[in-house]
């Protein structure tokens, strides 16, 4: 069983918010009886859904005043409709929030129907969901091992959209082992995307393990599909951190592993540089949980402490080991701010790379 972790940032920022704020014990007895909607972009019984439910009723009792919290799912557009109207048209009244992939990516390689702008956001917290690829073991000629992935020609990996940041670095991913792939966005949800996969009709997906674990456990069990790799994360040096367990389950290789299986040799080049990056700096804090745009800072602050305080509840955590099998990697809020006010730092080279990936949904 892995353990909650925390990634912790060097940098240090301070968030200005030009708003009338409360007092801090006006702030404590802010949400005593009220209801916090919480944005959703992705369909109810998704992965993403379930998961965010599940979060949400562990810190419901973190907050000061016990407010109740309701989800409120509004998928479309690889998330983007969810993202656009809490910074559109929510109130920044401390009452609405949004929660899953904040989608940089989208906006720096101009995803269609993006006006959200990520640094405007009021941030709260992020924690990384393991991710991976499942994939029928029927495609092609047979899978018995991920690695037998090299043979497969023209496996047909549904999508949500090319920006979305699942999708952006799961065919990235693939793209960095050689996969021969067609890509096909348009799907809202895994929800929605299991039934293709399950059917036949499609082969593939980029999953978490909410989506893993909700569509997936007992067709791999079966021997129906397999994850072909989980995505590993790095340390501030770009070395990889190699977990006591496997994600998902035993055995399973990780993108790096995979490639030195079906290539024998480490993965390098732009593309493996430019993965490494957006890991480290945009899928490692997917999915995020901020507030519209002029939203009081001291009930940040608050809902922000609550947040940390909720993934190191014990009790909490059992539970979501219990749902999910796998620990999130739980940021820092210093280094979650860091990552929604630096992605605009990626490289011109990086970012020819995301807009070649963004282009497969075209």
């Amino acid at each position: 069983m892995q353990m909650f972790t925390q990634f912790v940032s060097s940098s240090l920022l301070a968030a200005a918010v030009a708003v009338i704020v409360p007092s801090i014990a006006d702030a404590q007895e802010f949400y005593e009886g009220k209801t916090i909607n919480v944005i959703v972009g992705a369909s109810a019984g998704s992965g993403g859904d379930v998961s965010a439910r599940t979060f949400m009723a562990g810190l419901a009792g973190k907050i000061p005043g016990n407010p109740s919290i309701v989800v409120r799912n509004m998928e479309g557009a690889g998330g983007a409709v969810a993202l656009n109207f809490t910074y559109e048209k929510a109130d920044p009244d401390g009452l609405t929030f949004y929660y899953g992939n904040w989608d940089p990516m989208a906006v720096l390689a101009g995803g269609e129907g993006i006006r959200f702008v990520p640094e405007e956001f009021g941030v709260i917290g992020s924690a990384a969901n393991e991710r991976g690829t499942v994939v029928r073991t029927d495609a092609g000629d047979g899978l018995k091992a991920p690695s037998d992935i090299a043979t497969v020609s023209g496996l047909r990996v549904g999508g949500r959209a090319s920006s979305n940041t699942n999708d952006l670095i799961g065919n990235l991913a693939l793209t960095v082992i050689g996969a021969d792939f067609r890509y096909i966005p348009g799907f809202k949800s895994m929800g929605k995307m299991a039934p293709g996969i399950l059917s036949g009709e499609l082969q593939a997906g980029h999953t978490a393990t909410g989506g893993y674990s909700r569509f997936f456990v007992q067709t791999t069990a079966d021997g129906e599909t397999m994850m072909l790799f989980y995505h590993p994360f790095f340390d501030e040096n770009g070395s990889i951190i190699v977990p006591d367990e496997a994600p998902f389950y035993d055995g399973l290789p990780s993108l790096r592993d995979l490639h030195v299986e079906i290539h024998g040799t480490e993965p390098s080049g732009i593309e493996w540089e430019t993965y490494k990056w957006l890991r480290t700096n945009v899928h490692a804090t997917s999915p995020a949980m901020m507030a519209p745009p002029g939203t009081p800072g001291e009930l940040l602050e608050m809902l922000r402490t609550a947040y940390q305080d909720t993934w190191a509840d014990p009790s909490f955590q059992e539970s979501w080991l219990a749902q999910f099998g796998d620990a999130p990697h739980v940021n820092s809020t210093a280094s979650t701010i860091a990552a929604f006010q630096d992605y605009r730092e990626i490289t011109p080279e990086m970012l020819a790379v995301v807009e070649q990936m963004v282009e497969l949904g075209n």
